[in-house]
């Protein structure tokens, strides 16, 4: 009886310790497919700026606040609002404006929208990683660009007239 009771104590452990580790795998794979979305960039605060910059970035963060928040249509519309203004002034944030307009344009559906930002925060990445090393960026141009070689396949989601 005793050796019977162990065994199923053993079999108890070993199925919590299996649940445990299932449990493990699934959170370790949620996170790692998270942490793989691009998120919008906050324009970084420098020494001596300007009040506009101030103003630009106050701008900027609203419409990161709004993209977090999903609402992609309000935040088109503040990058919107913060790529005029840096185009006033001729900031040099700009690339980051674009990069942050084109992700929530891609959220929202506005493909030929998100394309065109793409394209214009590559030209005025002035050397940003994040933009230069962008996976949609890649994806967007590659799909519009047959010089361009596309490592991955191009999702029909993206739906951008002639990329197909």
């Amino acid at each position: 009886m005793n050796n019977n009771h162990n065994k199923v104590m053993s079999f108890d452990r070993l199925n919590i310790f299996i649940f445990i580790l299932a449990i493990f795998t699934l959170v370790i794979f949620h996170v790692s497919a998270w942490a793989l979305e691009e998120m919008p960039i906050e324009l970084p605060k420098t020494e001596g700026s300007k009040n506009f910059d101030f103003e630009i970035g106050h701008i900027n963060s609203q419409g990161i606040k709004l993209f977090i928040n999903k609402s992609y249509s309000q935040a088109i519309d503040k990058f919107n609002k913060a790529i005029n203004l840096a185009n006033q002034l001729r900031s040099p944030g700009k690339g980051i404006l674009y990069y942050n307009h084109a992700l929530s344009a891609h959220e929202f559906g506005e493909h030929e929208k998100a394309i065109k930002s793409f394209l214009s925060s590559r030209r005025f990445a002035r050397g940003n990683e994040i933009i230069l090393n962008s996976k949609l960026l890649k994806l967007y141009e590659c799909g519009l660009n047959p010089s361009v070689a596309c490592e991955e396949k191009i999702p029909l989601s993206l739906n951008i007239e002639g990329s197909h």
